[in-house]
């Protein structure tokens, strides 16, 4: 089974397992010398946190931790969610993470004790982000805890979470691992203000939401050559409300995506103009990308920085 296929089935997995909202992640739109580290260096203040970074975007980068400029790369985040009146612990654990039966783990990921006690209402409790991680072909349950949480939490206590009675996990099966120590630093919460989905409007932030998912079922779709598919999914992402720049962007680049691989060039050549217009500076990485692809967006963007770079003609004297 090929790389992709093995992600498509463990995401499937896990989907089973994770059917709660959407949470909003944070995309960063890599500049020319970033690595992964410098990454969790900037927003977490930890450049150990890479693995996180790598994990939650597939695993797909060098060794190294490259990035390819203009790439788009998922940062993982915690949650805050402030107490309403009639809030639980397994309230909040069926919306944010699944299942009511995490509700005993996130008291406990919260500190409230054996007892499990619910703060009052207006208290902020934290919501840990759940990262999908797929077993590589020598990692143990034993392995993926101690990566993740150290000393902190046990294989058994990953597992249960898991809501999983396995005693081994094959390659290319996946484990949700709950983050709560993805905290930005204040000074990357300071640059990202006015940048952050706090600012859209309820309907925006509803479709922003959506377009989380959405864009997931794309890559899900182009993956499983469900190219017509993706395409009347990008259109309906791109109608309802205001969704983010970045989300724009990479609907754009799926929506070509499936135009290529339908041989509509010409529309191709256009959905990757309007991602060119939101990121003149994107790339590809010829590592996930195959070269029919990168054929078109070379010549979309070489087309674009022909078209600013003609000199103007001047209009001639009567």
């Amino acid at each position: 089974m090929t790389r992709p296929s093995i992600l498509v089935a463990a995401v499937a997995a896990a989907l089973l397992l994770l059917c709660a909202a959407p949470v909003l992640a944070l995309v960063h739109v890599a500049r020319a010398g970033e690595t992964l580290e410098k990454l969790a260096l900037r927003y977490y203040g930890q450049p150990d946190k890479a693995i996180v970074i790598r994990a939650a975007n597939g695993f797909v980068h060098p060794d190294d931790g490259s990035l390819t400029q203009g790439e788009r790369v998922e940062v993982p985040e915690v949650t805050y969610h402030r107490l309403r009146a009639g809030d639980t612990w397994q309230t909040l654990a069926d919306r944010y993470l699944g299942s009511p039966l995490r509700g005993a783990f996130l008291a406990e990921m919260n500190g409230a004790g054996e007892a499990g006690l619910m703060p009052a209402p207006g208290a902020v409790v934290k919501i840990p982000y759940q990262l999908l991680h797929v077993m590589a072909g020598d990692e143990t349950l034993n392995s993926v805890a101690r990566m993740y949480f150290g000393a902190t939490h046990t294989p058994a206590w990953l597992k249960s979470y898991n809501l999983t009675r396995k005693r081994t996990f094959k390659r290319g099966e996946a484990l949700l691992v709950p983050l709560m120590d993805v905290e930005l630093t204040d000074e990357a919460r300071a640059s990202l203000d006015g940048e952050r989905e706090d600012r859209a409007s309820p309907d925006d932030q509803k479709a922003q939401l959506a377009a989380v998912a959405g864009i997931g079922m794309l890559k899900d779709h182009f993956v499983k050559g469900r190219y017509v598919e993706m395409v009347a999914l990008a259109e309906k992402l791109l109608v309802p409300g205001k969704i983010t720049e970045a989300q724009k962007l990479g609907v754009f680049q799926y929506q070509a995506f499936a135009y290529v691989a339908l041989g509509e060039r010409a529309l191709a050549l256009e959905a990757f103009r309007k991602a060119l217009g939101l990121q003149p500076d994107m790339d590809l990485s010829p590592i996930t990308i195959s070269p029919k692809i990168l054929k078109v967006f070379r010549e979309a963007k070489n087309g674009m920085a022909g078209a600013v770079q003609k000199p103007k003609v001047p209009p001639k004297k009567p």
